[in-house]
């Protein structure tokens, strides 16, 4: 499992049982979720922050318990009202979800190359020849063993 998790697993008491979820390996939690597409209820498991589970409109209400990595456990609402957040839970999901927030990936410089540059500045008003000489294109001679 990925280290910079903080939260393994979320569970919650749900019609007298508790269901635990595990964090992917990506540190988002797999919570069915209900949407009403064209006039059709759809239920979809969906991946979302530890605080987007634990906002969830039927979890928050079923007294979600944190399964931390460390191997405690912690209440996220004192006595079930999930009308206040205290601090030490939400500290704990903030750092989890900043942990596991992707990386960016790194983007390429959106230079051209300068011979494209220099040919794009021009107007296109050269003929075939001049064209071949620009080195732009895939050239392949007929005795090289290409096309045949």
């Amino acid at each position: 499992m990925n280290e910079d998790i903080v939260i393994k697993a979320i569970s919650f008491l749900y019609k007298g049982e508790r269901l635990v979820v595990e964090a992917t390996p990506m540190g988002r939690f797999k919570i069915p979720v209900s949407e009403v597409i064209n006039g059709t209820l759809r239920t979809v498991k969906k991946n979302l922050t530890a605080k987007e589970a634990i906002e969830h409109d039927i979890v928050k209400t079923c007294d979600p318990t944190l399964y931390l990595a460390n191997g405690k456990k912690m209440r996220v609402y004192v006595g079930g009202d999930p009308s206040y957040l205290p601090a030490e839970p939400d500290g704990v999901i903030q750092k989890h979800d900043e942990q596991c927030k992707p990386k960016p990936t790194p983007k390429l410089k959106n230079k051209l190359p300068s011979k494209l540059g220099k040919l794009l500045d021009k107007p296109m008003d050269m003929s075939y020849d001049e064209y071949m000489q620009t080195g732009l294109w895939e050239y392949y001679d007929d005795d090289d063993g290409y096309g045949e």
